[in-house]
């Protein structure tokens, strides 16, 4: 039999998978044919197993749930979510100006200042408070004429219902001082801003949305292909895209708990919804793309192995069988 030794850079970065004899079925990572493609051991000095430090594991039969890879977003959960919104017509200002997506709030902080000055279709609130102030002399002219029989308490109820029309009209517009400040409505960050200073606006429309981030929520988009797995759904780990340390979370670890799963999938995307919340005591930022391992029932007898156990060569997925103290051989498997 042939033997060779392998590179150390190659043993710096493969581990080693222990097994017997020169078969590896491997229910879990699915042997492709259960034989070697190669019939040389490589020989592996103990000084250089030393150097490298790689560890061998004897893989075993346990329990292992059945998991589905799917995508998923990171979202703000439920409540912890407001829009704010423009309270009248007119250009909009932030306040302060540094206002930026990202900033750190405070429930009842001035976010923005609406101001209607020099408006062509003048100032609502103006116009608001000219209304209140003609209709009330109205009302309390009536009020006189049919004290005196000049006038009938149909008319008088017809004053009455432009006076309090006019003052709630007034109300909502504050007064004649042709600005409005809007607040933020709970304690949180900016997430997104939706308006530039000097932007015309009208009342109602959303000017920024605040979040908090102590809890959020993780939606998993199941392809209708997967929607078998939905009732056994129990738990999920996931990866946010872009994560520079590539660290996957466990939502077990976070406080998770199961929200919903999906009954349909949506007519234009084929995706059937599952929804989790947890705690973010990791810091993370809701809006973010992820990776999303959902997990289901477990089964016996499965054969698992670590993913670092791997190597790939030109898509080739491999592992290294111990087959005696010092030498391993090369084993092509695929991962399930």
């Amino acid at each position: 039999m042939k033997r060779f030794l392998l590179p150390l850079s190659l043993l710096l970065t493969a581990a080693l998978l222990a097994g017997c004899g020169h078969r590896h079925d491997d229910a879990s990572a699915g042997a492709s044919d259960g034989h070697a493609h190669a019939d040389a051991d490589i020989l592996v000095p103990d000084a250089v197993m030393r150097q490298s430090g790689f560890a061998v594991e004897t893989v075993r039969p346990a329990a292992f749930p059945e998991v589905v890879a799917v995508s998923g977003r990171v979202l703000p959960a439920r409540g912890d979510e407001a829009t704010v919104a423009a309270t009248m017509a007119g250009i909009v200002t932030p306040a302060p100006a540094s206002l930026a997506e990202g900033a750190a709030v405070t429930r009842g902080q001035t976010l923005f200042v609406v101001s209607a000055a020099g408006m062509a279709d003048g100032n609502p609130a103006a116009a608001a408070a000219a209304e209140l102030a003609a209709a009330q002399a109205d009302y309390r002219r009536m009020e006189q004429l049919v004290a005196d029989g000049l006038a009938t308490a149909r008319e008088l109820d017809e004053a009455r219902r432009r006076y309090e029309t006019a003052r709630a009209t007034a109300a909502s517009l504050g007064d004649s001082g042709q600005r409005r400040a809007v607040a933020a409505p709970l304690t949180g960050y900016v997430r997104e801003l939706l308006v530039r200073s000097g932007d015309y606006v009208t009342a109602g429309q959303p000017l920024a949305t605040v979040v908090q981030s102590r809890r959020l929520q993780l939606r998993a988009d199941v392809p209708l292909r997967h929607q078998g797995i939905l009732p056994r759904v129990a738990g999920a780990s996931f990866r946010p895209a872009g994560a520079a340390d590539g660290r996957v979370y466990d939502l077990d670890a976070l406080g998770g708990r199961l929200l919903s799963r999906g009954r349909a999938g949506a007519s234009d995307d084929f995706y059937v919804p599952v929804v989790f919340e947890f705690d973010n005591s990791a810091g993370l930022v809701p809006g973010s793309y992820a990776e999303v391992w959902l997990r289901g029932a477990p089964r016996a007898g499965v054969l698992s192995l670590p993913v670092s156990a791997l190597t790939e060569e030109q898509g080739v997925l491999y592992v290294y069988v111990q087959t005696s103290s010092h030498s391993f051989r090369k084993q092509e498997v695929a991962a399930g």
